[in-house]
């Protein structure tokens, strides 16, 4: 009985980490930075994002990140794929997930396409599983802009990294 209630676990523990990463890309399609700061844990954090850069401290992250993206030109989704995750303890987990992130950043006329896959470790912490490092790896990275006659233009393609508002 005791394997069946471990293996119950193990599921229970699967199903509340990928609600976590789904609460977490939520909050910041809705620029909600109360909701973000409460997916990640209370020290000892890493957010590697690479060409954005790298964070230990959640306030750090959630300024830049409200910077670029607090604004009511600024439309984003992002949608996780094909998660991967194993728990690796009683309270520690780590997982891999694909990305894909569309933006619609109307003021610039501007709409990007990127994707990749994050690397993530989790820890319970108070009885709730957090985020403790999250890396994001760029796969690829597609910018258009409308012009003056209402066109497409290419201005990015391939796995150089990016931003819509540095277009």
């Amino acid at each position: 009985m005791t394997d069946l209630a471990q293996r119950i676990q193990r599921l229970e523990d699967i199903e509340a980490i990928k609600k976590l990463k789904a609460r977490y890309w939520f909050a910041c399609d809705r620029r909600d930075a109360d909701a973000v700061k409460q997916c990640f844990v209370s020290d000892d954090l890493l957010i590697d994002f690479g060409f954005i850069g790298q964070f230990t401290d959640i306030d750090e992250f959630l300024e830049l990140f409200m910077q670029m993206t607090n604004k009511p030109s600024h439309i984003d989704l992002h949608h996780g794929l094909a998660p991967e995750i194993s728990i690796d303890g009683d309270d520690d987990a780590s997982g891999r997930w694909r990305m894909q992130f569309q933006l619609i950043e109307t003021e610039t006329e501007v709409a990007q396409f990127m994707g990749g896959y994050y690397e993530d470790d989790y820890r319970r912490e108070n009885g709730e599983w957090k985020i403790a490092t999250t890396r994001y790896h760029l796969t690829f990275n597609l910018m258009l802009q409308k012009d003056a006659v209402g066109a497409l233009k290419l201005i990015e393609m391939g796995a150089v990294p990016g931003l819509a508002s540095e277009a």
